[in-house]
């Protein structure tokens, strides 16, 4: 069902507008963060912890469309003629595609760019599955990238699903975290409050 939105008074669509305002809590950093994930299935994992610090999530679904590349490294662009760096959080599955998956990032956001992006391979590692011991898959022989993989890893394989969910989401919390500005984060925060005080001024004020 489909229909136009309605409100009953002026005020009740500032009361809207007053706690969906929302100012670039990331324009005074030193750079920006974009969390990319290999699987669509484990968006509902991440998204609220990058909703809670303003990060923008992509779903790559795979090896990334040259289009979404293209807007990716765009981005990049515009944050280095705002003099901000820009840091992508990849996370995929430790298999000979998934591995292979965060080069080819770099590689074509570079390509487009012409700029050396960072991308930082935050989940699945070789660490990671030492530490925790999620249970193992026999790695695609039929994948291109195989042989490759073969000889610096072994035959078996591992899927970011097999990571509790929390434990994804404490990782991307932490990488984050590390890299924010405190200060500036409160300071920006603190103006959007304010700001959204001020249309909350106006719906009391209303009538006069």
């Amino acid at each position: 069902l489909r229909k136009l939105s309605f409100w009953d008074t002026p005020q009740s669509i500032l009361a809207t507008a007053r706690d969906s305002y929302h100012r670039d809590l990331w324009a005074t950093q030193d750079k920006r963060i974009e969390v990319w994930i290999e699987k669509d299935a484990l968006v509902g994992v991440i998204e609220a912890i990058c909703q809670e610090h303003d990060v923008p999530f992509f779903s790559c679904r795979g090896y990334v469309s040259d289009s979404e590349m293209w807007a990716g490294a765009m981005r990049s662009v515009r944050c280095a003629g705002k003099k901000q760096g820009v840091l992508i959080l990849h996370l995929g599955d430790h298999d000979p595609s998934g591995i292979d998956m965060t080069r080819d990032i770099a590689d074509r956001l570079h390509l487009f760019s012409q700029m050396n992006i960072e991308v930082r391979r935050i989940a699945l590692t070789m660490e990671q599955i030492n530490d925790l011991n999620p249970p193992p898959n026999p790695a695609k022989i039929t994948d291109s990238r195989y042989e490759h993989y073969l000889a610096e890893y072994g035959a078996e394989s591992w899927e970011l699903d097999a990571l509790e969910p929390q434990y994804i989401v404490d990782l991307i919390r932490d990488e984050i975290e590390a890299e924010k500005d405190t200060d500036k984060w409160e300071e920006a925060v603190k103006i959007q409050e304010e700001e959204r005080g001020q249309i909350a001024t106006v719906i009391n004020n209303w009538k006069s």
